[in-house]
């Protein structure tokens, strides 16, 4: 079994920045990557800015795709498959020590595949950071990463859960729901209404019609990396009725244009 080292990924990176205890980088991956079962010395995201691949963990398989990102601990072993060509990653790498000297532990936070917009969007800020690169950009990243691990930490936190939040995490990828009703995303969920609308909030921080425009804006950042799509084609695949309303939205959320988005990857 191959262990990676600090900073080592299967693909040819293509750019590094170090900060103390944590490494930023990209990564381009052919379609004939190293295919075998390995780990990593280090806990780490990677996030898929083009392209995608089969990732197989223990018991699972994820299909990753432009937008999404993974959580991986330090030791865990996977393995990827069919590898789009040109395919890029940024992955955001931290050592042990800055576990340690943040007094947190990483074994204590969800892996796998995150879905979370805030977590996304927030990573997002720390890939825009990595880019600006000016005197303050480290106070940024590891102020950001802080801010990472405290919203995965909450996310982790199952305790009282109701049995709709474990059905709504089992079907947030599902094509057609972003284009529910509450009433028909209640009945789906197999909850009245009102239960879901009172108590979805607690669970996402925001309603059901702001999660829904979340999901529409996630959709948009996996079709931004085929720069053959144009902005007005990607809103109205994503169900937005103008342009101007998806760009609105997506730097609302994201805090930056689907145009600025697009030039960083």
């Amino acid at each position: 079994m191959k262990i990676l080292t600090k900073g080592s990924y299967l693909g040819s990176q293509t750019d590094a920045l170090v900060y103390r205890n944590i490494i930023l980088s990209k990564t381009e991956y052919r379609q004939k990557e190293d295919q075998n079962w390995h780990c990593h010395e280090n806990a780490f995201f990677a996030y898929f800015l083009k392209g995608g691949n089969k990732e197989f963990r223990k018991g699972s398989e994820i299909k990753c795709s432009a937008g999404t990102l993974l959580f991986y601990k330090a030791g865990e072993l996977h393995c990827n498959k069919d590898y789009i060509f040109g395919s890029r990653i940024f992955h955001f790498e931290v050592e042990e020590n800055w576990f340690i000297e943040n007094k947190l532990n990483w074994r204590n936070i969800p892996h796998g595949e995150i879905n979370n917009s805030a977590i996304k969007t927030t990573f997002i800020n720390i890939i825009r950071e990595s880019s600006v690169r000016d005197d303050l950009s480290e106070s940024s990243v590891q102020s950001l990463a802080l801010y990472l691990f405290n919203l995965l930490t909450r996310q982790g936190d199952q305790t009282s859960m109701p049995l709709w939040k474990y059905d709504l995490d089992k079907i947030i990828n599902s094509p057609d729901l972003n284009k529910q009703s509450l009433t028909e995303l209640a009945k789906r969920l197999k909850v009245h209404p009102v239960t879901l609308s009172r108590q979805f909030p607690r669970y996402y921080n925001c309603n059901i019609g702001e999660y829904l425009r979340q999901l529409r804006i996630e959709r948009a950042i996996s079709l931004l990396s085929k720069k053959s799509i144009s902005i007005a084609d990607i809103a109205e695949h994503c169900g937005f009725s103008e342009a101007s309303n998806f760009i609105r939205c997506f730097k609302k959320q994201k805090g930056i244009t689907p145009e600025a988005y697009r030039k960083m990857i």
